[in-house]
């Protein structure tokens, strides 16, 4: 994956991670935080979203569990 679809990735989405994130802790920097990981955990694992659904759905998927992580630490 080249650095330009990176980044369209990132700014398309980047945004609706984070609202619904924000949504489910009340806490923008946590919210904030858990986006920014959540982008780095996606990239890093890209070969595995088979497209079964949308990216933001596989996105918000990814910030959920790593919000669920949180609350149990």
């Amino acid at each position: 994956m080249e650095k330009s679809e990176i980044e369209t990735i990132y700014r398309k989405y980047f945004h609706d991670v984070f609202l619904y994130i924000r949504a489910l802790s009340e806490n923008e920097s946590l919210a904030e935080e858990i986006t920014q990981e959540t982008f780095f955990r996606a990239l890093k694992d890209i070969r595995h979203f088979k497209g079964g659904c949308s990216v933001t759905s596989w996105l918000c998927q990814i910030a959920k569990n790593l919000y669920m992580d949180q609350l149990r630490r």
